[in-house]
């Protein structure tokens, strides 16, 4: 309990931390006043000053803030140029996309990353290289097979040759012949066994955790994971029923799955072999960098798409409470983990203050674009009604948010 304490705390005060210091130090940079620094909201439990600034620990951790004249307040004209000032505004975000980088980089090259290892086993009688339900491939053209992955591979790359097969009657061997690109010719059976259950999913909220075995939905049989998977997606969204078994006793929940991206989900993943895997250092900086900005991307694009989607939005939709659950959780599972979630969330923190909304880094950038065109402030007026307008938005967003979170934790 103390260590997911731990996770939750230390991962948010250092997103927190980034955030604000990108801004702080640029901001020094640029020859500005830094009033206050600030890790947490008002009350402050700690204050002490140095140089000018007054640094303070709140006893609200949910935030923090850098207080420096920025010139969009309406009160002020600054005599630092905008694009100056848009820079402090952008070093915040900028330095929660530096974070995730770096966290990718240490999990792909110091900590090492988990990768699932499928069996290499057939889950059915279809597929081009004709194995039957339950046979086990262990050899392509002479090279042992250890998974399905490894299947993949050693297919792909030989369009004909000989397998050698694992059947109920023992090790038998024979040709085949595929196009490469329906390799490696099969579904691997996994074992309906749960391996995860993400926290803010209906699975999640239902009960279910690791270890339990699903049994059934809806009275059918489920006797791999891709026929539970099937049932839920051909759901049309309709309440399930699943039966499981949890150390021997068998139970039934009830849930409700979700739609993203057009797919009906619960939000269940499968027990499977794992394996750490690290790159070399310079391949892990890279690649920890291409994961930042290309995650960055996709994040905008989804919020962008789920903007037309307001249920689907509702439902993907995380606050405080989320945030806290979710590392804990991913905490259990071991440090690269919780340095990936912390790296997701970061993210995260990103793409919602670059959001076009006033009080938030993006509608700053907006105001002082508008600054720069103009030549001069927007007027004191419209960025008073502006910024009313934006505290309302978050503060509506927040308790919609807040209400989320309530009923993840109270479900029905």
């Amino acid at each position: 309990m103390l260590s997911s304490v731990l996770a939750v705390v230390l991962g948010l005060g250092v997103i927190i931390l980034i955030h604000e210091l990108g801004h702080f130090l640029v901001a020094k940079a640029a020859g500005m006043d830094v009033e206050r620094f600030s890790i947490g909201f008002p009350p402050h439990v700690v204050k002490l000053r140095r140089g000018g600034t007054e640094y303070c620990i709140g006893a609200v951790p949910l935030g923090g803030y850098v207080k420096v004249d920025l010139g969009t307040s309406g009160n002020t004209v600054s005599d630092v140029s905008p694009a100056k000032r848009m820079l402090v505004v952008l070093a915040g975000p900028g330095s929660n996309l530096l974070l995730t980088a770096f966290l990718f980089f240490l999990v792909l090259g110091v900590t090492g990353r988990s990768v699932s290892l499928l069996p290499a086993v057939s889950s059915s009688g279809e597929g081009g290289l004709g194995l039957a339900a339950g046979d086990t491939l262990l050899a392509v053209n002479g090279r042992p097979v250890d998974s399905y992955t490894d299947a993949y591979v050693a297919l792909s790359s030989a369009p004909s040759g000989s397998i050698s097969v694992g059947t109920p009657g023992g090790r038998v061997s024979r040709s085949y012949s595929m196009d490469p690109e329906n390799a490696p010719g099969f579904m691997p059976l996994i074992p309906p066994v749960v391996g995860e259950a993400p926290v803010g999913m209906p699975a999640h909220t239902a009960g279910l955790r690791a270890g339990d075995t699903l049994l059934a939905v809806d009275g059918r049989p489920v006797a791999g994971w891709n026929e539970m998977v099937e049932m839920v997606r051909s759901s049309g969204g309709r309440e399930l029923s699943l039966a499981v078994s949890r150390g021997g006793v068998r139970d039934t929940v009830r849930l409700v799955p979700v739609e993203t991206d057009g797919v009906w989900r619960v939000g269940l993943l499968p027990a499977t072999r794992q394996v750490v895997e690290r790159l070399p250092i310079l391949s892990a900086a890279l690649s920890g960098a291409e994961l930042a900005v290309r995650g960055a991307a996709e994040y905008y694009s989804t919020l962008f798409r789920l903007f037309s989607r307001p249920r689907e939005l509702y439902q993907s939709s995380g606050g405080p409470v989320y945030v806290a659950q979710t590392l804990s959780q991913q905490a259990s599972y071991g440090l690269s983990r919780l340095l990936e979630t912390v790296a997701v969330i970061s993210l995260a923190v990103m793409v919602f203050n670059l959001l076009p909304i006033p009080i938030l880094d993006g509608g700053q950038l907006i105001f002082l674009a508008c600054e720069a065109f103009r030549g001069r402030p927007l007027p004191k007026r419209t960025i008073q009604v502006a910024q009313q307008v934006g505290l309302f938005v978050i503060m509506l967003l927040f308790v919609v948010i807040l209400q989320k979170d309530i009923s993840r934790l109270i479900p029905g």
